[in-house]
């Protein structure tokens, strides 16, 4: 099970408290927010109406000229507007304005029949204190309304603009009934500032009224909130979501094949060993088949790699549909395997097994193509409690190498006698790398005679084993060991350096030499460079030298092998196409490369003359070598009456056992053992010369 890593822990705490942190920020800042422009509404109403007051009565006044006589008096400070007062002074006088007692007066009950609760203070433009309100107001009181910041700035702002101006005590971080201010400047006709009156009063607020407002707020805040949760919660889902189908997508890629959405090669390997456990408990049967698609590659290669894709899709869908009940697999590119356990018999696989090579039957279409199926299939048994999924599996595939080499579209049960094969194989291998160290091969040639004139015209360099304890071992047997295990490109090498150190020894400097190359070859792209360095340290003319390669090749990869092909020609050296005629495609590949040379495989020649479709066949080759003036060469030859055919159908060339078996050459005298028209003098006039 999962466990959350302790620094997500903290992560997922410290955003469930920012969240309950910014939900509780937001209740108070609207709330905050709503008592401030609450009061300050119902203040500025107030300072508008006083404004208007002050503004009626015109209270200050400038001072009396000089010319008048009149002296300026001034006395103490005196607090309150005494108006109709009493008291011996009835003004404040100020160096520069004055307000009059009458005036002074007139203001104060304009406000006190406004106002309940008020106070006043009225200061001249140097900032001295001309009059106060209420009449008992202290200096100190006095001295905080002047020191008051907000006041102090809202003060010479006023004086500045000429407007009224508001002030508070509202702090965000203090929860309280904000205060307002106001500064009323006074200006004369001049438009000039004079002096200012310092006003501040309790907003009439009924409680009806204030709740209506928090109540409002919190409304607010909480609509805000719920926004901001839904948005949050909206975003943090798509998060999530994302995630989760991102986690869906990963459990199931590691878990199935992308392309079929068949179970992969791991899960297939833990429900294999799950059987495996309960068939050692339960006595039950499991089988294993092992399926290989049949030249899949050559699929890709001729239709591309999407077609192949929809191809091993159109494959797995008919696996589906003929195992339905048991588990299909796809482990690698075109390899397939089915589990099936329970108790089943041979018999009831072999019918499974049937049925699936019967959906091969109908081909696919895939863009208006239609591509033959063909599968392989190997089949295995587990007979014990001892086996385990890796044993069985390597059994399928055992027994899957058998019906591939058996011809292909077809099943084969798993044997132990396949793996004493796979020993032999493996031990095959592990020789043929020691005989290419100590030089165990050999190289033999086979004579190439023209029929026109019966005269020998190039040897076939052929790789031979004899095994120092096997003995002979047929390059049938070899050979396709060194191609699926790597080692066929030191063995060409050998061959092709072989062939031409010979060739150049040869006292018939028109002998060509033939070579035969495998596709595996050319898939280093260094092929060119291999025949220049072969020719160049033997010094045998490039003109001497034939390559041989089958169609084979030139499916793998046209367009590098046509390029290497072209490159080689450029060279001087021959190029012929082996095995013309086997496959399905030979005459495309004729018109994409200029071939000096084909060849008709030996499997028309030995029914030449006996079966009249091969005869037309054979006739048709030619035919065709003659429009493209290439020669034709045919292999297999080992009767007269097969040369005599081939000579009256216009073929060029021959070389079989008829002529000469595959033997090692005589430098001085290549002609030797090969059935041709040289002469004795000849033959003495070639070896006086190789000797001379």
């Amino acid at each position: 099970m999962e466990t959350i890593p302790p620094h997500r822990k903290l992560l997922y705490a410290g955003i469930v408290f920012a969240v309950i942190g910014a939900i509780a920020t937001s209740f108070y800042a609207i709330d905050q927010a709503t008592l401030y422009y609450l009061f300050k509404s119902e203040a500025q109403k107030e300072f508008d109406t006083a404004k208007n007051i002050i503004k009626l009565h015109h209270p200050l006044e400038a001072p009396p000229s000089e010319d008048t006589g009149q002296k300026d008096v001034s006395s103490p400070l005196n607090f309150g507007l005494r108006g109709s007062s009493a008291a011996p002074t009835t003004e404040i006088i100020s160096p520069s304005w004055k307000l009059p007692a009458a005036k002074a007066t007139a203001v104060k009950q304009a406000l006190v029949e406004q106002f309940e609760e008020f106070e006043l203070l009225v200061v001249n433009v140097p900032g001295r204190p001309l009059a106060v309100h209420p009449r008992d107001m202290t200096s100190d009181r006095v001295n905080e309304i002047l020191s008051d910041p907000s006041a102090y700035d809202a003060w010479h702002s006023a004086l500045n603009s000429g407007q009224l101006v508001i002030y508070s005590n509202f702090n965000w971080f203090e929860w309280r009934i904000p205060k307002f201010g106001v500064v009323i400047p006074y200006v004369n006709d001049d438009n000039k500032a004079r002096g200012g009156f310092i006003f501040t009063t309790k907003p009439a607020l009924n409680t009806v009224v204030f709740m209506d407002a928090i109540a409002f707020g919190s409304a607010f805040a909480f609509l805000l909130v719920l926004v901001v949760a839904i948005a949050s919660i909206m975003f943090a889902w798509k998060g999530l979501h994302d995630r989760w189908k991102t986690s869906k997508t990963i459990r199931f890629l590691a878990h199935n094949d992308p392309l079929t959405h068949l179970p992969n090669r791991a899960v297939f390997s833990d429900e294999l060993n799950k059987a495996l456990r309960k068939a050692s408990i339960t006595a039950s049967n499991v089988y294993v088949i092992a399926i290989d698609v049949d030249k899949f590659k050559e699929v890709n290669d001729n239709h591309g790699h999407a077609a192949g894709d929809t191809f091993l899709q159109i494959i797995s869908d008919r696996l589906r549909l003929v195992f339905t009940d048991h588990l299909v697999s796809r482990l690698s590119g075109d390899e397939f395997a089915v589990m099936i356990e329970g108790e089943y018999t041979s018999h009831d696989i072999t019918v499974l097994a049937q049925r699936a090579m019967a959906t091969t039957n109908s081909s696919c279409v895939i863009d208006s193509k239609e591509i033959q199926i063909s599968l392989s299939m190997g089949i295995a048994q587990a007979t014990d409690a001892a086996w385990r999924s890796s044993r069985l599996l390597h059994c399928a595939d055992l027994a899957l190498y058998r019906s591939k080499n058996g011809g292909r579209s077809t099943y084969t049960w798993y044997e132990s006698s396949m793996d004493e094969e796979l020993e032999r194989r493996r031990e095959l291998e592990t020789e043929m790398i020691r005989a290419l160290k100590l030089d165990g091969f050999s190289v033999v040639y086979q004579a190439q005679v023209g029929l026109a004139d019966n005269k020998l015209k190039a040897f076939e360099a052929l790789l031979r084993w004899v095994h120092p304890e096997k003995g002979r071992i047929s390059p049938e047997v070899f050979i396709p060991i060194a191609e699926d295990t790597g080692l066929i490109e030191a063995l060409g090498e050998y061959v092709l350096k072989k062939a031409c150190t010979d060739a150049a020894s040869w006292a018939d400097p028109s002998l060509k030499v033939a070579v035969n190359f495998s596709p595996a070859q050319f898939k280093t792209g260094l092929i060119e460079q291999k025949i220049s360095e072969a020719l160049e340290e033997s010094g045998l003319a490039p003109e001497r030298l034939e390559i041989e390669i089958t169609e084979s090749l030139l499916i793998a990869d046209t367009t590098s092998v046509v390029k290497s092909l072209k490159k080689i020609g450029n060279m001087g050296v021959s190029i012929a196409m082996d095995d013309f005629g086997t496959g399905y495609s030979s005459l495309s590949y004729l018109s994409r490369f200029p071939f000096n040379k084909i060849k008709i495989d030996r499997s028309f020649i030995m029914n030449i003359g006996k079966d009249a479709h091969t005869d037309a066949i054979v006739a048709a080759i030619i035919g065709l070598g003659r429009s493209l003036d290439v020669l034709i060469t045919a292999e297999g030859v080992e009767e007269e009456m097969q040369a005599q055919i081939l000579r009256a159908g216009g073929c060029d060339i021959v070389q079989g056992y008829y002529f000469g078996k595959p033997s090692n050459v005589d430098p001085a005298n290549p002609h030797a053992n090969v059935r041709c028209t040289l002469g004795t003098q000849e033959a003495k006039q070639i070896e006086a010369a190789y000797v001379g």
